[in-house]
């Protein structure tokens, strides 16, 4: 399996941006990667060390960009920024605004458990199809790395995916638009299949 760095990230972009959107995607990629620089998550790198945090953002990105195959400047900038609000000091709603603009700045703020009370609320109020995407790829790339985690942490997480996103992503295929529904749905289908992977695995 190919290591993932800067160079092939953008590389996969290339195609598909003049280079004023490359900055724009370089820039998030460098701040997302600043603001989370002191973090790590429950999994472990080739070498056994705790892995770097920014590596489950950056995952999120390619889950959007090679899997559910939609590449669009404010869903990649949101895929890298979507837990920046949320979980450092230095990414604030209002530098992302400055950088990127309302649109982005406002599908962030949806993503963001900021306050953590009343979230799932306000994602359901939420009727804008591109936030259901992200956190589709975001709750897809936690469940896949969900074998680090504790058993008490995977059941929690697996009950929670299927008591509250499931809904959710029958919402997000309902306001997705016609030419994108299918590869949503194929999204959809896959947080289904790895939830259940993991729930046969967290019993052995």
């Amino acid at each position: 399996m190919m290591t993932e760095t800067r160079e092939s990230f953008f590389q996969r972009l290339d195609p598909y941006f003049p280079p004023s959107v490359l900055r724009d995607v370089q820039v998030a990629y460098t701040l997302a990667k600043f603001g989370h620089r002191a973090q790590t998550r429950k999994e472990l790198d080739t070498e056994g060390h705790p892995l770097r945090y920014f590596e489950h953002v950056r995952r999120v990105a390619l889950i959007l960009i090679d899997e559910v195959h939609i590449v669009q400047r404010e869903m990649v900038l949101a895929a890298l920024l979507h837990d920046g609000i949320e979980d450092t000091r230095d990414l604030t709603p209002e530098m992302i605004e400055h950088c990127f603009g309302p649109d982005t700045v406002s599908i962030v703020k949806v993503l963001s458990k900021a306050p953590k009370e009343g979230y799932m609320e306000r994602f359901w109020h939420s009727t804008d199809w591109r936030v259901y995407v992200i956190k589709g790829c975001d709750r897809l790339d936690n469940l896949r790395s969900l074998g680090a985690a504790s058993r008490e942490f995977q059941v929690k997480q697996l009950k929670e995916t299927r008591e509250k996103f499931y809904p959710l992503f029958d919402r997000m295929l309902e306001l997705t638009p016609a030419e994108f529904k299918g590869r949503v749905l194929t999204l959809r289908d896959s947080v289904r299949a790895e939830t259940e992977r993991q729930a046969v695995l967290s019993e052995r």
